[in-house]
């Protein structure tokens, strides 16, 4: 069928804003890539570059610090009034579920997608733009790609800052680091996203010195000498 007039307007709107210089970040620490369509302005790729912290790593960098993920977007007919559709496609075919808020199916648990409790997609209005979809994109790598996803799971918020809390913490971190080397890292470069191809080999090719120092922090870092053996071997 063809896209609602509204829906239309409101996405070339958002897709020129995000094609402006600046808008999406592009930084060392973070970066998101969107690539739509060729015929269907309301499908989208994206790549997120899980956020990192190069000079203080320990402060602010992630166990998804430096891998590429990648979602898919649809937006729905009724669109801007209800969200888009989200898709983690960085699932190691199905096995690994990356964050209490990504399942292993691709479902992505965020509150402006409506699949998570709290404030929800916002739809325009006089005054009022509404949410947008850079806002998701911002959301995802923010909200739920950050340095303890372990707390992220409810009723588990309570234990951060006690000594069991924080060891569970870290040995949550320590499977999703080799996750995040075995499938965001490895598989991404082996098998990248078509039409991302050139993207990926530069992300790696640029941040090469940084991912090899990164991962032998990781190593030497590694709760059990499985998961040391694990990264090793990914490496």
């Amino acid at each position: 069928e063809g896209i609602a007039p509204a829906k239309l307007k409101r996405l070339m709107r958002e897709l020129g804003k995000l094609s402006e210089e600046g808008s999406l970040p592009a930084t060392t620490e973070s970066a998101i890539y969107v690539m739509r369509d060729a015929s269907r302005v309301d499908v989208l790729k994206v790549l997120i570059s899980g956020p990192a912290d190069v000079l203080k790593p320990e402060q602010a960098e992630t166990p998804y610090a430096l891998g590429l993920f990648e979602f898919h977007i649809f937006v729905p007919q009724d669109y801007p009034n209800v969200s888009p559709l989200v898709n983690l496609q960085t699932t190691g075919d199905g096995l690994v579920r990356f964050n209490p808020n990504l399942y292993s199916d691709g479902k992505v648990c965020l509150s402006l997608l409506g699949t998570w409790h709290g404030e929800g997609w916002v739809a325009p209005s006089d005054g009022n733009s509404g949410s947008t979809i850079l806002q998701v994109l911002l959301s995802i790598q923010s909200i739920i790609m950050v340095p303890q996803p372990y707390f992220n799971e409810p009723g588990y918020e309570g234990d951060k800052g006690t000594p069991a809390g924080d060891q569970r913490s870290r040995e949550y971190n320590d499977n999703i680091r080799a996750a995040t080397l075995r499938h965001a890292v490895r598989d991404m470069l082996r098998r990248p996203p078509a039409g991302f191809e050139e993207i990926v080999r530069s992300h790696f090719r640029l941040l090469r010195p940084l991912l090899e120092r990164q991962i032998r922090r990781w190593v030497a870092e590694a709760q059990t000498e499985s998961t040391r053996e694990g990264m090793l071997r990914t490496y």
